[in-house]
C-alpha cells in the first residue's frame, strides 16, 4: 500500500498536537480553568482555545522522531530544524519472509551514525562478513529514464537529408549522464518516459 507523503505529515502535526496537549494538562502551571477550555459560541470558527499561548510554549518544547523525520521546532525558523532525516534498512531475512532492519540514521546537518540500538549487517549469502570487493559499472549496459522538462531535459527532433527523424537529448540531466559515463565506463540506454504517467508509475516502469 503506498502511503502518500500528506499522510505523513498529517500524523506528525496530529500526533505533536496531542503531546503537547499532554505536557500542557500534565504541568504544574495554575490553571483554574480546566486545559481544554474554550470560549465563544459552539460554532468550531468562533471558538477560541483560553490557553493557546501556554499551548504554543508546549509546541516549542515538543521533540520526537515522527514517520515524517525529527519533528523539532525554533521560535526563530517557520520550517522544522534539522529539515532532512534517513533511515538506511539493511533486508534481512525473517519468519514472515523479510524484514527492514535500521542499520544507519542521518540527521541534518550532521553525518551518518549508528542508531542507538545497534544491528546486525547481513551481506548477499546471508553471510556477517562484508565483501571485500565493490559493483563495477564498466562496460554495463544502464537502461536511465528521463523525463521532458526542460532546461534539465531537453528532447529534438532531428531530420536528417534523408527525411528520417531521429530523436536527440540535451540539458543538464543529459550532462550529468555524460560527465557519470565518463568517470564509470557504462553504457547508457536513455529511454524518454511517456508524458501521461506519473512519477510513481515511471520509477515502477
Amino acid at each position: 500500500m503506498e502511503v502518500h507523503n500528506y499522510a505523513l505529515f498529517a500524523f506528525d502535526a496530529t500526533w505533536t498536537l496531542i503531546r503537547s496537549l499532554q505536557q500542557l494538562c500534565t504541568s504544574k502551571i495554575n490553571i483554574s480553568s480546566s486545559c481544554l477550555s474554550f470560549n465563544g459560541s459552539s460554532y468550531c470558527f468562533n471558538r477560541h482555545f483560553i490557553h493557546s499561548d501556554l499551548l504554543l510554549d508546549a509546541v516549542s518544547r515538543t521533540e520526537f522522531l515522527g514517520v515524517s523525520g525529527l519533528i523539532q521546532f525554533s521560535n526563530d525558523v517557520t520550517d522544522r530544524i534539522t529539515g532532512l532525516y534517513y533511515s538506511a534498512k539493511n533486508v534481512q531475512p525473517s519468519l514472515n519472509g523479510l524484514s527492514f532492519v535500521p542499520v544507519l540514521e542521518y540527521f541534518h546537518p550532521t553525518d551518518w551514525k549508528i542508531p542507538t540500538k545497534e544491528n546486525i549487517i547481513v551481506w548477499p549469502g546471508k553471510t556477517l562478513t562484508p565483501p571485500s570487493g565493490r559493483a563495477i559499472l564498466e562496460g554495463v549496459n544502464l537502461r536511465i529514464g528521463v523525463l521532458e522538462s526542460a532546461p534539465f531535459t531537453i528532447v529534438d527532433k532531428v531530420i536528417d537529408l534523408s527525411g528520417q527523424t531521429t530523436i536527440q537529448y540535451r540539458g543538464y540531466v543529459l550532462d550529468l549522464i555524460e560527465l557519470l559515463q565518463q568517470k564509470m565506463n557504462f553504457i547508457p540506454i536513455i529511454e524518454l518516459a511517456p508524458s501521461n504517467l506519473t512519477y510513481n508509475e515511471f520509477v515502477q516502469s
